[in-house]
């Protein structure tokens, strides 16, 4: 991010970041819990909690889009306080028996997390009770407690959970909720909505910027940005790419301005530029190393990196831009061949035996849980239909909180019926947050591994100064009668969002570090011998490629050698003609 100066704030703008701080605290109080070990809301939850707090606020005079973005800063603000406050607690109760090194000067060494007046209350036995309550507790059974602690003492006594309550306390008060002061500074990222004129305006901004990067203009623009009441004027934002900012960059042609952020203090505005860097395509043409992926479940990642002293050409990589189908895919490769003249630099491997692991014990569990709601669902239906016919309503009727009037022999039943009922409606709630919960650590095993893959592979790329060829993904769920069937879960859950969410993080990964891609066709990629142009799907059997001389290779690293060797392939020589019989 590349800082454009800064300027006085102007009364518009002034104004505009008087209701943008004013709406954005509203909101994070709006969903601030009063208990901070209360479960935390995922992002539906806080946008359902949200936009009555928006719509108010475009009621009120905001205008609708400066409304929406205080609701996209308010919720991760709440979410990381709210996950601070939570991580805060439970290190505390883990560690409740550390004591300060040092003596105070009463000679007493102090509890370190708890308040100082709790050293001298708690004796050695209190402490080591609680630590060994703490011991065995993972973060949701430590929120648990906490919880439990507002109504009653959780089986400890009652001094000791007085002490958890002034821990609970003390760490409430150490942290609030989020507040933007009168000192405070907003970032406003613009996008089409926030501009006059949309998205031709802002394209036309960010280009004015970016030609001081080339040197084709001055890096000046002007950006009308919507004003802080619905349908007012536009207010007028002029904008220049310093100059020390256009030397620092100006050696790299690839880069660009990506995006403008408008960072409002209290008397000075702060522009800011996002610069992208972005590969050029005519790098793949003579290109002389290639770094090639073959994308996999087991194999998450198989990388060939190779080099050719002759280089791409122009044809060939025109020819992978026309998108060949099968038969013409199946036609180059039988007619094309590599040999020695293809140097193989280094071959990589990344198993996903552990990502894949951990994702079917998460899948395991899910489907466990969805037994448990789907049968709990079924006895809720029965007990609704009993309930709905003792009160004479409609089977499919609501069931009212509040018990109604039943007389005669079946009122005991009824409310004993209806208790249960809302007891097993809560214990639905607690087991579908539990489903939620597994969901995003899915997603989160799958953002983490996929990211250290793609920073795996721009590494290799840039140590071998290469180009990065791919193909074009598709990943296929497993059916049910192959043995490496793990359940509709697991299909689900690998391919849900893998293979894009795997190629966006990878080919953004590349773009940053403007390093050149290019999309191969996949077809037969498993099944080629690029020294003879043989396609026989017979050749790969499992985990090996056999070929038909006998010779052998892993067959994701076969497959992306002959991905990394697709763009040096030459013409197959033609076969010597038979000699003439007498």
């Amino acid at each position: 991010m590349a800082d454009l100066g800064q300027a006085p704030m102007t009364p518009e703008l002034a104004e505009l970041r008087r209701a943008c701080l004013l709406t954005v605290q509203k909101m994070a109080r709006a969903v601030w819990p009063e208990a901070v070990t209360d479960p935390r809301l995922n992002g539906k939850e806080l946008d359902a909690a949200l936009l009555p707090v928006q719509r108010a606020a475009v009621r009120d005079g905001l205008s609708s889009v400066w409304a929406e973005k205080m609701r996209l800063l308010a919720k991760p603000a709440v979410t990381e306080q709210w996950k601070r406050t939570q991580a805060c607690l439970f290190g505390r109760l883990k560690h409740v028996s550390a004591r300060a090194e040092t003596p105070a000067k009463d000679g007493i060494c102090r509890l370190l997390n708890l308040p100082e007046v709790w050293t001298v209350r708690l004796s050695d036995a209190d402490v080591a009770a609680l630590q060994a309550r703490a011991d065995p507790l993972d973060f949701p059974t430590a929120m648990t407690l906490f919880r439990e602690l507002r109504s009653g003492d959780a089986g400890l006594t009652p001094l000791q959970a007085g002490a958890l309550r002034a821990m609970e306390a003390a760490v409430s008060a150490r942290f609030g909720c989020p507040e933007w002061g009168e000192d405070a500074a907003i970032q406003l990222h613009l996008d089409a909505r926030c501009v006059r004129g949309e998205a031709k305006s802002l394209s036309a901004a960010l280009a004015g910027l970016a030609s001081g990067l080339d040197g084709s203009g001055g890096g000046a623009a002007v950006v009308e940005i919507s004003s802080q009441r619905a349908r007012g004027p536009a207010i007028r934002v002029p904008l220049r790419l310093p100059r020390p900012v256009a030397d620092r960059h100006q050696g790299d042609p690839g880069q660009t301005v990506r995006s403008l952020v408008l960072e409002l203090g209290p008397d000075r505005l702060r522009p800011k530029a996002v610069l992208l860097r972005q590969p050029s395509a005519s790098g793949i043409v003579g290109a002389k190393t290639v770094l090639a992926e073959d994308f996999g479940m087991v194999n998450t990642s198989s990388i060939v990196v190779v080099r050719c002293a002759e280089g791409v050409t122009a044809d060939r990589v025109d020819f992978a831009r026309s998108e060949p189908g099968k038969r013409a895919t199946k036609a180059f490769l039988e007619t094309h061949v590599s040999g020695a003249e293809v140097e193989v630099l280094e071959r990589v491997q990344l198993s996903g035996r552990a990502f894949l692991a951990r994702i079917a014990e998460h899948a395991a569990r899910i489907d466990t849980l969805r037994s448990e709601i789907d049968l709990g669902y079924a006895r809720i239906g029965r007990i609704k239909g009993e309930l709905n016919r003792l009160t004479g309503a409609e089977p499919t009727a609501p069931v009212p909180e509040e018990t109604e009037e039943v007389t005669g022999p079946e009122a005991a039943r009824y409310r004993s019926m209806h208790g249960r009922f809302f007891r097993l409606l809560a214990g639905l709630g607690r087991l579908k947050a539990r489903r939620r919960a597994l969901y995003r650590k899915i997603a989160g095993v799958k953002k983490s591994w996929f990211g250290h893959v793609a920073n795996v592979r721009a590494a290799l790329a840039e140590r071998h100064r290469a180009v990065v060829v791919r193909e074009d993904l598709s990943i296929l769920a497993v059916e049910k009668k192959d043995p490496a069937y793990k359940g509709r879960t697991f299909n689900k859950m690998i391919n849900n969002g893998a293979k894009g969410q795997y190629t966006r993080r990878a080919d953004d990964t590349l773009a940053w570090r403007g390093i050149a891609t290019l999309k191969l066709p996949g077809f037969y990629s498993s099944s080629t011998d690029w020294r003879t142009g043989t396609v026989d799907k017979g050749q790969r059997s499992g985990s090996r490629f056999r070929a038909r001389d006998g010779a052998e290779w892993d067959a994701d690293l076969h497959a992306a050698e002959l991905l990394a060797r697709w763009l040096f392939l030459r013409p197959k020589p033609a076969a010597p003609a038979a000699a003439p019989t007498l």
